[in-house]
């Protein structure tokens, strides 16, 4: 009898084995879907629909459907992703917002009820003004929110750009008067019909906009110059450490099986490094920065922790 039953798990386990192997050879098996939790137009959008059109030389003849599912500053997207099925076939476009979420809401998940896949860009903030703004530099700027509340459009209560510009606050020593939209589409028109003094968004966002010369840029949150918008002047410069960006990435729900997740992770490391999708992303502006499923949740543990300090400031905005 203890030999009938060692050869009956004997025989499981060569199954098993056998069904880990044929996944690892037939998955995807139909089409992979990207949730944007945010409207048509923004970043997030933009670079995933670049991503879907590169993936299907990666894909076999399956393809990559993007879904723009926005509300509640991306918790009704980020929400449908951690309760959707983990079978590998649902995927979040995943950015700061998924942490600083449910630090700021009531929400059903946390940046842990996901395993990530892939962080494909790093995108800095910029600060900018409308075209007929009387603040032609940053110091003209500061100079002015130092002696009245200037206001700041954002795509939404917490997200990156919201906590961007609380940040930019506290380095520069002022208090703004904060315009919530409802996405960047919104905050865009804000600035772009000079309803607001200004707004943070990503430079990938910004760029065709200060080329053309309909927005004006005042400053951009990173170490040294970036070439995409050379003509712009860094925070460092003006004397303040201010190095500020949004992520951009992708995630599968908490519990999608680990030979899944890697399985995506490679899927979506090849189309990353694929030339017609960083072709794709210099021509937009969009910095391409890769980093796989592991090194992208140390990441996000960093910023993580980033964001908890802000926090109290946050709740007051």
């Amino acid at each position: 009898m203890r030999k009938t039953v060692i050869s009956v798990i004997a025989v499981m386990c060569l199954v098993l084995v056998g069904v880990g192997g044929a996944f690892a050879g037939t998955f995807p098996e139909k089409n992979l879907k990207i949730i944007v939790p945010f409207a048509p137009g923004g970043g997030v959008d933009t670079t995933c629909r670049m991503l879907a059109e590169v993936a299907p030389k990666y894909l076999g003849d399956k393809k990559i459907i993007v879904e723009n599912m926005p509300g509640g500053g991306a918790v009704i997207g980020q929400t449908f992703v951690a309760k959707a099925k983990p079978d590998g076939y649902t995927i979040l476009g995943y950015t700061s917002s998924v942490v600083s979420n449910p630090m700021t809401k009531k929400t059903t998940y946390t940046h842990q009820s996901f395993k990530t896949i892939a962080m494909y860009c790093f995108d800095p903030e910029i600060l900018m003004v409308p075209a007929n703004s009387p603040y032609k530099t940053l110091e003209e700027f500061i100079n002015a929110a130092r002696e009245k509340e200037l206001s700041v459009a954002t795509p939404g209560y917490s997200t990156s750009h919201h906590i961007a510009a609380l940040i930019m606050e506290g380095k520069l020593g002022v208090q703004f008067g904060y315009v919530h939209n409802e996405s960047a589409a919104m905050q865009l028109q804000q600035l772009l019909g000079g309803h607001v003094d200004a707004g943070m968004m990503a430079m990938g966002e910004a760029t065709s906009y200060v080329k053309d010369g309909t927005l004006r840029a005042l400053a951009v949150a990173v170490s040294e110059r970036d070439p995409n918008v050379a003509e712009v002047p860094t925070f460092k410069e003006a004397g303040f450490d201010l190095e500020w960006g949004a992520f951009r990435g992708l995630a599968v729900p908490g519990d999608t099986p680990d030979e899944i997740v890697q399985t995506l992770d490679k899927i979506f490391k090849d189309i990353i490094a694929d030339p017609d999708y960083a072709a794709s992303m210099k021509k937009a502006g969009f910095p391409l920065v890769y980093r796989n499923g592991a090194d992208f949740a140390t990441y996000v543990e960093g910023v993580a922790e980033g964001l908890e300090k802000v926090l109290p400031t946050l709740n007051k905005n």
